[in-house]
């Protein structure tokens, strides 16, 4: 027997649409998004060698409580939607959700009217789908001063292999309702590097303003451990408007993700607040991100089209780390001191893998002073000094970067008068510095 219905039913009604670009299938499901009252859309181009061609579409219906419970409340949300696509009853499957809800699909003959393909209809617990949410992935830097920025994003399809890199652009508006805020977006929808669009209210009751999020899929120019990753990011940071100098890298060790956040006030138009870049997969996504540097660029100038084999590949990382960029951190603090791990962690946002060793010694004057060494990577001095300063939340740091043959950059902080803790951070990054 099926639980009664505690909250209200989401319905949302998936189609196909014969466009290929998302701007096009969004003109061509206006009329469909005024007619049913949808409140959100998700829409993505599909895959070349897919079985369908276009967009997929998915529409979001007004959250409807029905007077009945169970199964019987399914059918009542469904029925107008069953008409309206010529589908019969039999076309309806209900079933029980893990959380004990009622769940109904139904997916009856396939017709198409001007272009759109209705393919089904799903009828859920308010909630009940938490996997198709993803929460703010844990390598963004903790930055208060943005945080409104970041919430839950939805999980967008996106075909791109390692050699892309794939962003995410969060932006919002104001509008009174979703064709609106459709009309609105068109201008971004219509690039040519789009994949993905999510449109929907940011909450139940948000007052008229919506949150749209993009994914594009773009080429990944250059792959040299030099290249500067951040270069293109800045440029595509620049075209919607955020400061490129908000660019923050991940750690040590990983390999090309950046965020880039801002509070902006809010416009009719689409305002850019939040730019998220990662290699071959959507930055929200909580599958792995520790692609070493190292490695990818070895693979990447493979002999032959299948790259090197993997002993092969093992000589090559070890003959290039053996002259690889060698990173040392020197943090002097005033005060007792725990863990000086910990103290070197939070300085420059490392995870305890990306430290190879970690020594510390009281100087005269009763200060602590702990030397790290952060280990070696294939980058050069100055671009990995660049974004390990970048991810610290102490800031200025003065930076002193290489014009001798010997590639030493250098970068060093103080803090006020005064201070206790950290008082001092010297970073200095080259050529094996000495380090075996």
């Amino acid at each position: 027997m099926m639980s009664p219905v505690e909250q209200a039913l989401v319905t949302s009604v998936s189609l196909n649409v014969v466009d290929t670009r998302l701007d096009d299938a969004a003109r061509r499901c206006r009329p469909l998004v005024a007619s049913l009252g949808a409140v959100s859309l998700t829409a993505s181009r599909t895959e070349v060698d897919g079985p369908r061609a276009g967009v997929n579409l998915d529409l979001g219906l007004t959250p409807a409580s029905p007077s009945a419970s169970g199964g019987e409340a399914v059918r009542q949300v469904v029925a107008p939607l069953l008409e309206r696509f010529r589908w019969g009853r039999g076309d309806l499957d209900i079933s029980d959700t893990a959380a004990g809800h009622p769940w109904g699909f139904a997916a009856g003959p396939e017709r198409t009217t001007d272009g759109v393909t209705p393919l089904s209809v799903s009828v859920g617990a308010v909630g009940d789908t938490p996997e198709e949410w993803w929460d703010p992935p844990e390598w963004l830097p903790a930055d208060t001063s943005v945080r409104s920025v970041r919430r839950r994003v939805r999980r967008l399809p996106a075909a791109a292999s390692d050699d892309d890199v794939v962003a995410r652009v969060h932006a919002r508006l104001t509008a009174p309702d979703l064709d609106t805020a459709l009309v609105r977006c068109l201008p971004l929808l219509g690039r040519a590097d789009v994949w993905s669009v999510d449109l929907h209210p940011v909450a139940v009751d948000g007052g008229g303003v919506w949150g749209l999020a993009l994914l594009l899929v773009l080429p990944l120019v250059d792959v040299s451990p030099q290249a500067p990753f951040g270069t293109g990011v800045d440029a595509l940071a620049a075209e919607f408007g955020l400061l490129t100098g908000r660019l923050r890298r991940s750690p040590l060790g990983v390999w090309m993700v950046a965020a880039m956040e801002a509070d902006r006030p809010l416009t009719e138009g689409p305002t850019v607040e939040a730019l998220y870049v990662r290699t071959g997969i959507d930055p929200f996504d909580p599958g792995p991100v520790d692609r070493p540097v190292e490695t990818r660029e070895m693979v990447l100038r493979g002999r032959s089209e299948d790259g090197p084999d993997e002993a092969e590949l093992i000589s090559a990382i070890e003959e290039a780390l053996r002259d690889a960029v060698r990173v040392v951190l020197t943090v002097d603090v005033v005060g007792p001191v725990a863990d000086a791990t910990a103290v070197v962690r939070d300085v420059v946002g490392l995870d305890e893998e990306d430290i190879e060793s970690v020594g510390s010694e009281t100087l005269a004057d009763g200060r602590r002073r702990i030397v790290a060494h952060l280990g070696a990577t294939l980058m050069g001095a100055e671009e990995v000094l660049r974004f390990v300063v970048a991810s610290s939340a102490l800031q200025p740091w003065e930076l002193s970067l290489p014009e001798s043959a010997d590639g030493i950059a250098t970068a060093e902080w103080h803090a006020p008068a005064g201070t206790s803790g950290i008082v001092r951070i010297e970073l200095n990054a080259g050529d094996r510095l000495g380090l075996r």
